[in-house]
């Protein structure tokens, strides 16, 4: 029996790339998003100086004088976003997708109370199915979709982009050569020579980076105009960003086989993913990801 054991250290791998290559490198290739809006009353007017938060998170911001706020550096994720000020009660937006690179507008209104004697105001963000600050053909895919759809890699997720074919070699973009498109982890380039960054290492092929489906929070390809921090990209960049967690612990646990039928009708495949992850203390947290395969 052979077993292929994959392992995805999402958040320490990012640790690591910020202590090697800067805090600064990681931000300019699209790993956080960023959220704005306004907070205002019940009549309209904005609210200056109310607080805004990422529920479970250190990132806050103050609106101004016209009750703007913003908030940068917010990982890519589902989140709530709260506003809360003396004498209203405070209100909260949850269902928050941040894609990265990306801005998100989440606009929150506030009800005044002297004296606030019930709980938080929550509503439900409708996301939209294209940022507003998106100028270039890049389709998002979630990983809550990449986990429900029947694919083992990541490779058979982004082939079913438009612009995107899989050859023998790889992935094909607009139309180029396997390893022509800039690939990014978490923000780092993976200097990927065959362009099968989704499929098994046991092949030795030079290069080859494996990224566990379950592991992903979100996966892009850029397939239209590439901007200048991409200037090696001779045809797309694929972009990969790991999973963060919140403020609770989350696990999933995964089995397929195909011997239902037995070894005369299948291969005999086998397959366990499993993932866990939260907070280990304040404003740190860990996920771990690990995929085995065997006949």
């Amino acid at each position: 029996m052979t077993q292929r054991s994959r392992w995805v250290f999402s958040r320490l791998t990012a640790f690591a790339a910020v202590a090697l290559l800067g805090a600064g490198s990681l931000l300019a290739q699209g790993t956080t998003g960023k959220i704005e809006g306004t907070v205002r009353d019940q009549s309209g007017a904005p609210v200056n100086g109310a607080q805004v938060l990422v529920v479970g998170s250190a990132f806050s911001a103050t609106t101004n004088e016209s009750g703007y706020y913003f908030i940068n550096n917010v990982p890519a994720g589902v989140m709530a976003v709260r506003a809360q000020y003396i004498g209203y009660a405070p209100a909260e937006v949850r269902n928050v997708r941040v894609f990265a690179g990306q801005t998100m507008t989440v606009n929150l209104t506030l009800e005044a109370r002297a004296v606030e004697v019930t709980g938080i105001n929550v509503t439900v963000e409708q996301n939209p199915i294209v940022p507003r600050d998106q100028v270039s053909s890049k389709p998002i895919v979630q990983g809550d979709l990449i986990e429900q759809l029947p694919a083992d890699n990541i490779n058979q997720v982004l082939r079913l982009q438009p612009g995107v074919v899989e050859g023998t070699r790889g992935l094909v973009i607009r139309g180029g050569r396997p390893g022509e498109a800039a690939v990014y982890v978490d923000g780092v380039q993976i200097r990927n020579l065959s362009g099968n960054f989704g499929r098994d290492a046991s092949g030795g092929t030079p290069g080859t980076v494996v990224v566990g489906t379950n592991s992903l929070e979100e996966a892009s390809v850029t397939t239209g105009a590439i901007g200048v921090e991409f200037g090696d990209a001779q045809s797309g960049v694929i972009s990969m960003v790991t999973r963060a967690v919140g403020s609770a612990f989350r696990g999933t646990v995964s089995y397929s086989t195909d011997q239902l039928s037995g070894e005369t009708y299948g291969q005999g495949l086998s397959r366990i993913e499993s993932s866990i992850g939260g907070p280990l203390a304040r404003n740190l947290t860990f996920f771990l990801g690990t995929t085995i395969s065997g006949q």
